[in-house]
């Protein structure tokens, strides 16, 4: 029996983890240090973070890119894929404002 993989449950396995969603809109805001971020959500840890941060740049969300100098900076942005699917969501928040409203009737 082979097993039916949802591209949308996996998208959704990641996007739902704790602290995604929140490191994604601050570097949003242009917070595109790693302090920057960690001061903008003071309740995560560093160690989530630095992982959040990987797992993001491993699904293609971000970039994570080297600036030389002294002392080494690094800085995060988002890539394509993310902007795509941000768009999506956006539309989604849309939808989701919408109906909201008229629940609320």
């Amino acid at each position: 029996m082979s097993s039916i993989v949802c591209p949308v449950l996996g998208l959704m396995n990641t996007l739902s983890k704790r602290w995604v969603m929140h490191t994604l809109r601050v570097i949003a805001e242009w917070k595109e240090n790693f302090n920057e971020i960690k001061r903008a959500i003071p309740w995560i840890s560093a160690k989530i973070l630095s992982e959040r941060l990987t797992e993001l740049e491993e699904e293609g969300f971000i970039i994570r890119k080297v600036i030389d100098g002294k002392p080494i900076k690094i800085q995060y942005s988002f890539t394509e894929r993310w902007k795509s699917l941000n768009e999506r969501i956006e539309l989604l928040n849309e939808w989701a404002r919408a109906d909201s409203a008229i629940q609320n009737i």
